[in-house]
């Protein structure tokens, strides 16, 4: 790895244009456009985005991920990885479809391009970053809701005196499905004897006196009614699935990595000593800042 990247003003455009020839005096400007009213040349373009922002940022952007993919190592399976995580916290397929333009990208693919740059930067932050599997295991106990998850049902009622009457109904033996399709408020779950599916300590668009109520009940269990904004509720538990920690130790690793993570700033500030300008035009665009 050499000590020093240099950085030449045409990598700018070829970023935009896939190719540039450098100009020497006497030839002709090599052109991009022509028209009746003057011509436009790659020189015009080249001091219209070193002139701009956005030309600035550009430049840093294909700088600083040619020094850390020099670095360190993304592989595909790292990306898919996190990008099939992204997929499981939306949940919904058909969320998910808009999910990356929700998110500002185009597509998936600009969306896991975002991801890779992630995962270069998360390992120049938390190079000298170490975890023990005692911290994993620890970290896995106190947390132990995120990687349970609770197949629920529920009755939903606007007062507390007709969900104290479902619940004698309930504690006499009357099917909970029955009831919650007859007269749960909330009809969409009531056609579904009101099945709620699996939720977790990491379903952040829950209620979250809903949501604490039903994780602490066991498989089978029903709960006294439960008062929230929406009404009142009466949960019942059909199914617990809990992941183990052989599963979860790689996400948790990332977690505990990233509360010692370096600030981003101190590694690009590190990453402009090993960069030699060689078109002024781009100084500004590797000046350092103060962490904030």
């Amino acid at each position: 790895m050499k000590n020093l990247t240099t950085v030449i003003a045409v990598l700018s455009l070829l970023f935009l244009l896939g190719a540039c020839s450098a100009q020497t005096s006497g030839e002709e400007r090599e052109l991009l456009v022509k028209t009746e009213f003057g011509n436009i040349s790659k020189d015009d373009l080249f001091k219209e985005v070193a002139s701009t922002e956005r030309g600035k940022e550009l430049i840093q952007k294909l700088v600083y991920m040619q020094i850390l993919k020099g670095k360190y190592e993304v592989s595909d399976k790292e990306v898919n990885q996190r990008l099939d995580e992204i997929k499981e916290q939306v949940g919904d397929k058909d969320a998910f479809t808009m999910f990356p333009q929700k998110q500002g990208f185009k597509n998936e693919e600009e969306l896991k391009e975002h991801i890779e740059q992630s995962l270069y930067f998360f390992k120049a932050t938390t190079e000298d970053v170490k975890v023990s599997d005692k911290q994993i295991k620890d970290y896995y106990e106190q947390h132990k809701d995120q990687y349970t998850e609770v197949r629920t049902s529920h009755i939903l009622v606007d007062n507390e005196t007709t969900a104290k009457e479902i619940e004698k109904e309930l504690k006499k033996g009357n099917d909970f499905a029955e009831l919650a399709k007859k007269q749960s408020a909330d009809k969409v779950s009531a056609a579904e004897g009101g099945d709620l599916g699996y939720l977790s300590g990491r379903s952040q668009d829950l209620d979250p006196t809903f949501l604490s109520a039903a994780l602490k009940l066991k498989k089978g269990e029903v709960s006294e009614p439960i008062k929230t904004g929406f009404g009142y509720h009466i949960i019942k538990v059909t199914d617990i699935k809990e992941t183990p920690l052989s599963e979860a130790k790689d996400q948790i690793k990332q977690a505990l990595m990233s509360k010692e993570a370096k600030p981003v700033q101190e590694i690009l500030n590190n990453l402009n000593k090993e960069i030699e300008i060689e078109e002024d035009a781009f100084q500004d665009a590797f000046k350092d800042v103060e962490p904030k």
